[in-house]
């Protein structure tokens, strides 16, 4: 009966670590996506007109094409996304649910 004590507390601990880890990737992912955000120019190069051109965005090309994506399809709303996934990273690592990324799409 120890055993499977035990053996449910490694679990556990291991499931939390995990999920805590996601919310760290998810902090990661939005805050070079914000940079990319906040260093566009529209003199980059981008998917549509792919040119030699030097490139002014802090991630490089994939930043470029990413950042006039979404200006273009979203506007300057864009830049609410990766604040939103900045928050919810941060409620994923402190509450150890991973069910905060759906409640945050409802």
């Amino acid at each position: 009966m120890e055993f499977k004590i035990k053996l449910s507390n490694i679990v556990n601990f291991t499931i939390n670590k995990a999920i805590q880890i996601f919310g760290i990737i998810i902090i990661v992912f939005s805050i070079i996506f914000m940079l990319s955000l906040i260093s566009y120019s529209p003199n980059d190069p981008n998917f549509i007109f792919p040119n030699e051109k030097e490139i002014n965005n802090l991630i490089g090309i994939k930043g470029s094409i990413l950042s006039d994506f979404f200006f273009q399809s979203i506007g300057l709303v864009s830049v609410l996304i990766p604040l939103t996934f900045i928050f919810v990273g941060i409620n994923i690592f402190s509450q150890k649910k991973i069910t905060v990324i759906i409640e945050c799409f409802f």
